[in-house]
């Protein structure tokens, strides 16, 4: 029974698996932000890189 006890509050003391869950919160997070920023500035930066395309297209020559 004092086996069974030590292995209860050793499972109690392990952080490992709460340490893992923050850091899938975490990337989550960080995912559901980089997804609002392409959202918002998408067109944007599409715009610009085209842009920037057709300039270097227009000057470069192979």
């Amino acid at each position: 029974m004092n086996n069974f006890k030590d292995m209860l509050v050793a499972f109690n003391n392990d952080e490992d698996g709460a340490t893992s869950t923050e850091y899938i919160i975490l990337l989550i997070l960080i995912a559901c932000f980089v997804i609002a920023i392409v959202k918002v500035f998408g067109t944007t930066i599409s715009s610009k890189f085209s842009t920037a395309n057709s300039a270097v297209k227009g000057k470069v020559t192979f």
